[in-house]
């Protein structure tokens, strides 16, 4: 039985998504790239799944310095889609004039989100698909009230209870 395109595209847009911002660096290179496809997939211990477009600059990034950033995009901020879509060329950095951090593991995180997941890399699949998917184990996590100043965070430790109350073990 034949499944006509509408009702397939219709079933993919009903999967919830959203926009949100993956970062990389690595020495004196930062880039980042825009995905709709980020998915929790073990909260003991905290690990993150995102899913980002075949061969773009930020998968170099990813591979040397085995980590990134996730940062929930703002619905309304253009600046940072019309910066990150289409991806940055290599060698040039995006983020100039918008304010980040490095907090755990050294990847940008930008001041103007909703939300962000600092991750450590702790695997990565690359299907025979236009995507490769990473997997992060969340080494810390907050929320941005005000842009303007530093970002909080907690910083996720082994043995630290999760969101379901069980504790979370790295190893």
């Amino acid at each position: 039985m034949m499944v006509s395109r509408n009702v397939i595209a219709d079933v993919i847009n009903r999967i919830p998504s959203g926009g949100f911002l993956v970062t990389a660096a690595h020495e004196d290179t930062r880039t980042g790239v825009m995905t709709s496809r980020v998915q929790i997939c073990s909260e003991d211990p905290l690990i993150l799944m995102i899913s980002i477009p075949r061969g773009t600059p930020i998968e170099p990034l990813l591979r040397d310095s085995r980590c990134f950033g996730m940062c929930r995009l703002l619905d309304d901020d253009r600046l940072l889609q019309r910066r990150f879509n289409p991806p940055a060329q290599r060698g040039d950095d995006p983020y100039v004039a918008i304010p980040t951090s490095q907090l755990v593991t050294g990847a940008p995180i930008i001041h103007r989100c909703e939300y962000f997941m600092d991750c450590e890399l702790v695997g990565h699949l690359a299907p025979d698909a236009d995507c490769r998917i990473y997997l992060g184990l969340v080494k810390a996590v907050g929320t941005v009230k005000d842009p303007e100043k530093p970002l909080k965070y907690k910083v996720l430790e082994p043995d630290q209870e999760t969101a379901s109350g069980k504790k979370m073990s790295v190893h």
